[in-house]
């Protein structure tokens, strides 16, 4: 079974649920000027960290960090982010993800004092057999303690902290060093969404920001680990401008054809230059951490360095397609791969260059739920053969496009061992409809279906292909922004059905149970 996946928190740490705007929205008007929309602040921390971990047999390990925290109230902070090792070691691959609960108190003049607590799940190896000794069980905490320093956009700090995962090497109590950005952006109520905001009634203004979903085609050059084959990638990626030319953005690889969940995640910055209105041309260098197990993909200790240019032909002010191409490479390993791709860019807000703010057109509010819960599956068949149930750590993005309509995307990963194995992950999309708030306003109902891919054997022998995975539920509001989140669904694998003499199957059911955070975001309306 193959390393956890850092793409739990991609779609926590990319979305657009917890993008930094540099500029605050006032309050606008919502069709009229005797309608206030109900835009607001919200606020949070982008940390970075890093720490030297010595596994308890001997080895060296490190991980790097990435997490975005959300402000509760003046001292506590609620979030999610992944970690991956760079340059000590030889695990590339390697990822664990988490939430994080984190308390932050300012003590006297610039400094301040910090506690959390993050748990998740991680995994990966030099090799499959190494998972079974490096992962153990799957189980990540950390917990941690300790001083910061606040400078004029950023703060700095030092925190003592224990790292470990179940049944594992790695479990060490170490210096967390690490650096935080405050950011704050403006949400509206999620009871608005379809709602619109009137340019002439708005100074709101704001720079460009663009999710990408792309496919990428991998042509590994001279490889030297055991998988020599091409690769193809998903590759999902958030664009934030900090003025009308310059970006940095936060990308993921995620296999899904030749090397099933091989992975990577990555930042950056990038430059675009607009040709004419309709053609832009972009490059950007991103910086990471990634592979699958070192003996299959060789990333060393996983430190990834991605080059890539892309040209985007944009239809409208909202869609563009484009193709790529791009090389990445692990400066401490050996793999060297060329890529070349197909996306399409969905942009979002911008001032600059005809968006929102632009006289004439208008903005549109559209609602987001994001889902952190814990999904149980029961009644799990591998092969026809009854396993052990698994207890997976789920977080599922929900953007409401038209009306009652919205697409679900969710990564779930597993806390404990699949046959022995860490590292069980699932990663789904698909097409979900929601009701309007009944009872008092108290419950929305929905219902989905969603595609998609898990993690399940140690090579392409074990895969069952394509899961479509139906599900029901309901929201109860606990606020304006918060509500208990709850779920019943079935899993079944499709290739047993759609390929002759496919014998390889895998079902369960699960319920699913957490709590939703929903807001609404001002978009484009297309033109």
């Amino acid at each position: 079974m193959r390393k956890i996946h850092a793409v739990i928190l991609c779609l926590i740490c990319t979305g657009r649920a917890v993008a930094a705007q540099d500029t605050l929205l006032p309050q606008t008007s919502v069709n009229s000027p005797s309608q206030q929309s109900a835009l607001s602040e919200a606020a949070g921390l982008l940390v970075l960290d890093y720490e030297k971990i010595t596994l308890t047999n001997g080895g060296k390990f490190d991980l790097f960090g990435a997490h975005y925290l959300h402000q509760l109230n003046d001292w506590l902070y609620f979030g999610a982010g992944l970690s991956g090792p760079l340059v000590e070691g030889n695990y590339g691959g390697f990822f664990s993800a988490d939430v994080t609960l984190h308390a932050q108190k300012r003590v006297f003049g610039n400094w301040f004092v910090d506690a959390g607590v993050a748990v998740g799940a991680g995994a990966g190896g030099s090799s499959v057999k190494n998972i079974l000794a490096l992962s153990g069980d799957g189980a990540y905490i950390k917990k941690y303690f300790g001083l910061g320093y606040g400078l004029e956009n950023f703060n700095i700090g030092v925190n003592y902290a224990t790292v470990g995962i179940s049944n594992s090497p790695i479990n060490d109590s170490t210096l967390n060093f690490y650096i935080q950005k405050p950011v704050s952006y403006s949400v509206g109520s999620y009871a608005d969404s379809g709602n619109t905001l009137s340019p002439w009634d708005s100074s709101y203004r704001d720079n460009e920001s663009i999710v990408s979903f792309e496919y990428d085609h991998v042509s590994q050059i001279n490889p030297t680990g055991k998988y020599t084959g091409d690769i193809g990638l998903v590759s999902p990626q958030y664009s934030q401008f900090f003025n009308d030319d310059d970006y940095w953005f936060v990308g993921l690889d995620l296999g899904y054809s030749g090397l099933i969940w091989y992975n990577q995640a990555q930042g950056g910055i990038g430059r675009r230059i607009s040709l004419t209105p309709n053609i832009n041309l972009y490059g950007q260098l991103g910086v990471g951490t990634g592979g699958w197990v070192t003996d299959t993909i060789n990333t060393g200790p996983g430190l990834v360095v991605y080059p890539k240019v892309r040209a985007e032909y944009q239809w409208n002010n909202i869609l563009g397609a484009y193709f790529s191409a791009g090389y990445f490479f692990a400066p401490k390993g050996t793999s060297k791969n060329w890529t070349l791709g197909a996306g399409i860019n969905y942009h979002f807000t911008d001032g600059a260059q005809g968006g929102i703010a632009d006289a004439g057109h208008d903005s549109v509010l559209r609602g987001v739920r994001l889902n952190l819960f814990d999904r149980q599956l029961f009644n799990v068949y591998s092969n026809g053969k009854k396993i052990d149930n698994l207890n997976l750590a789920a977080v599922q993005l929900d953007y409401n496009f038209n009306g009652n309509w919205y697409v679900p995307f969710q990564i779930a990963a597993a806390t404990n061992d699949f046959k022995g194995y860490a590292g069980y992950v699932e990663g789904l999309v698909g097409l979900g409809w929601q009701s309007d708030l009944f009872f008092a306003d108290k419950f929305q109902g929905f219902a989905q279906v969603m595609y998609g891919l898990n993690d399940i054997g140690i090579n392409p022998t074990y895969e069952v292909g394509g899961l479509l995975n139906p599900a029901i539920g309901i929201n109860y509001s606990l606020s304006e922004k918060y509500a208990i989140y709850g779920q019943v669904g079935k899993t079944v694998s499709l290739d047993q059905f759609l390929k002759p003499n496919f014998t390889n199957s895998f079902e369960n059911f699960s319920v699913g149970l957490g709590l939703t955070y929903r807001f609404t975001s001002p978009n484009r309306e297309a033109r």
